[in-house]
């Protein structure tokens, strides 16, 4: 029998769900409930310390209800923007505090408010899909169900366009082969890249001619073109990923299709070229203001150090005339593309290098003091090693881009022993879900 309960909504948790409290005092966790909600849900999981439900009815709405319920990748949907761009700087502030160690009052003195999108819809220029039973899904959080969802409110408009075209291939020609779809591309350049994900085992070669042989039989790329008039589809590529390893970190065996594996995108004055599988932000718009904050703090800097540089966006976007930029990163695929975008971009005075920082004295590499470092970490965030690096390094302003609070949090820990603090930035990138950016300012001084 279904253990349901009536439960009163209090808070918002770290990803974006409901918090109540069950009558034992226990909390519980129900996604698509809102503060100040009076909800039933169904107890799906419950712990020594906490519960967790699946929402069955709102018996009492919340006036920052919008219309829309949550769905697969807009976990926030149902909440009206303003609660939402105060929800995020609240979750940044509760991770400085509890995390970081800031007094309450610290944490206030250098938190600005989180920046609002200017879109805050069809924002995405990157999206992820579950191919199932020929039908182009979502994967729901959690449980990674696919979710059939017609028109997603944001993804760019012209990758619905694609779906449903996609779609009606499938129906004329159903096909075993491919697991999931990847699209990217830009509004601004006006150009598409395709990536099909197939999870077979076997002779690549025989996939690789397959997957050829059934995009070329279905006439796909002209039906494509057709489909996203005023759009040109760069190329069309597979990624071989048979291990659950290969899906999960978006990796595999690349192979061209057709045309070429990457497709140009405008931001900050610069041009990039954006290779299938790098990583770029997935909202171009918004990671302006973004870039125009991080520039903030390295306006004055004479030399720049950008850590976990990948293509280079970040430290391309704000380097200016008279600046010298030095990026560094792991991936010697996106060292390759930082160097051509700085071509394009006609940048002469930055350099790459490609360097493991977990594994590097960044002092034995011969590179000029840096008056500014970016540092700009996967979610997991930085390591110690790097952070040891860049304080003996010295830099008067280090500029931290974050994609986690927590981890920021954790790190920032670390700094405040060399480092004054002087501002947190949340930067809504991610309008309608949970995530949130942010651009935290350091400079040389007093501990806070």
């Amino acid at each position: 029998m279904k253990n349901v309960v009536t439960v009163s909504i209090t808070a918002l948790g770290t990803d974006g769900e409901g918090i109540g409290a069950l009558s034992s005092g226990k909390k519980i966790f129900i996604p698509g409930a809102l503060p100040g909600e009076e909800a039933e849900a169904e107890i799906t999981e419950e712990r020594s310390r906490f519960a967790r439900g699946k929402l069955l009815k709102i018996i009492r709405a919340s006036e920052d209800r919008t219309q829309e319920d949550p769905i697969p990748g807009a976990n926030l949907i149902h909440l009206d923007y303003q609660k939402q761009l105060e929800y995020k700087k609240d979750k940044v502030r509760s991770c400085l505090i509890k995390i970081g160690g800031f007094k309450e009052e610290e944490a206030d003195s250098i938190l600005n408010d989180t920046v609002p999108s200017g879109r805050e819809l069809h924002y995405r220029n990157h999206t992820q899909y579950k191919i199932d039973e020929n039908t182009i899904c979502f994967s729901e959080e959690g449980t990674g169900e696919a979710v059939k969802i017609a028109v997603s409110p944001l993804e760019y408009e012209v990758f619905s366009k694609i779906r449903l075209e996609m779609e009606s291939i499938f129906k004329d020609a159903p096909q075993r082969l491919f697991s999931g779809l990847v699209l990217r591309g830009s509004e601004r350049t006006k150009e598409l890249l395709i990536e099909f994900v197939t999870d077979m085992e076997g002779s690549h070669e025989t996939i690789i001619r397959d997957a050829g042989d059934y995009i070329g039989r279905t006439d796909m790329e002209k039906k494509l073109e057709n489909a996203t008039e005023g759009y040109e589809i760069k190329g069309i590529l597979l990624r071989i990923s048979p291990t659950r390893t290969d899906r999960r970190t978006r990796s595999g065996k690349r192979v061209v299709l057709t045309g070429t594996d990457s497709y140009r995108e405008k931001l900050c004055g610069r041009e990039f070229l954006i290779k299938s599988g790098a990583f770029f932000q997935v909202n171009t718009d918004q990671a302006e203001k973004l870039y125009g904050e991080a520039a903030k703090g390295t306006e004055s800097a004479k030399t720049i150090w950008d850590l976990y540089c990948g293509t280079g966006s970040v430290g391309l976007s704000v380097v200016r005339e008279g600046q010298e930029l030095t990026g560094i990163e792991v991936s010697g695929e996106a060292v390759e593309s930082a160097k051509i975008n700085a071509g394009l971009s006609g940048i002469k005075s930055a350099r790459f290098l490609l360097r493991d920082l977990t594994r590097t004295d960044i002092s034995k590499e011969g590179l000029p003091s840096p008056d500014a470092v970016i540092i700009d970490p996967p979610r997991k965030g930085s390591d110690d090693r790097t952070i040891r690096n860049i304080i003996a390094a010295g830099p008067e302003t280090i500029v931290y881009i974050s994609c986690d609070p927590a981890t920021l949090a954790r790190d920032l820990k670390q700094f405040r022993g060399s480092y004054d603090v002087k501002s947190v930035t949340p930067v809504d990138m991610f309008p309608q879900t949970s995530h949130v950016e942010t651009v935290v300012m350091l400079s040389k001084g007093k501990v806070i």
